[in-house]
Formats: structure tokens, C-alpha cells, sequence
């Protein structure tokens, strides 16, 4: 049976720590899972930042590495979904 790869968005809040950045690179490259994009940026809350990477994967592997990621010391909650605009796209064609 094959596995579809589909468009999902990774969200991590994390403490404001030095190096965070890499190591949670390091999660995608161990995996050789490469990014459609990685962006950081301050949260709603003061001194917690906020993950948002979206990656093209199987749903089995996004659950996989979701756990990799919240396992960090320094994350506080890690979610992921499936970007809804290409279900509409999928079914317009």
C-alpha cells in the first residue's frame, strides 16, 4: 500500500533559548525530511517563541516527529494539522 505525502504545518511554542533553533533542525535532518518552510517569531506570550514549519510528509512520520519535537527540554506544546487549502484544491481538479 502506498503512502500519500501531504502538506502538514508543525506549531511549537517554546521558551526563548539559545540554540533551540538548531536542535530542532537537527530533528528534520536526522529523518532527511526537508522543510517548505521553517519560520520563528515571537508569540502572543513574552519570552516564548513560536515553530511554524510545514513539511511534506506521510501523517505517520508528522505524528512521529511531533512527539521527537515536544520530547525537547525547552518546548512547551507542539501541534500539527493538514493544510486545509489543498483538500479544496484536490477536489476542485
Amino acid at each position: 500500500m502506498k503512502t500519500e505525502h501531504k502538506e502538514y504545518t508543525i506549531t511549537a511554542y517554546t521558551e526563548d533559548y539559545l540554540g533551540l533553533i538548531s536542535r530542532i533542525n537537527a530533528i528534520f535532518s536526522r529523518r532527511r525530511i526537508s522543510m517548505v518552510t521553517f519560520n520563528v517569531g515571537p508569540s502572543e506570550i513574552e519570552r516564548v517563541k513560536k515553530f511554524v514549519i510545514v513539511i511534506k510528509e506521510t501523517e505517520e512520520s508528522v505524528q512521529k516527529i511531533t512527539r521527537q519535537v515536544e520530547k525537547q527540554v525547552d518546548v512547551l506544546e507542539v501541534h500539527y494539522h493538514r493544510n486545509p487549502h489543498l483538500s479544496v484544491i484536490e477536489y476542485a481538479s
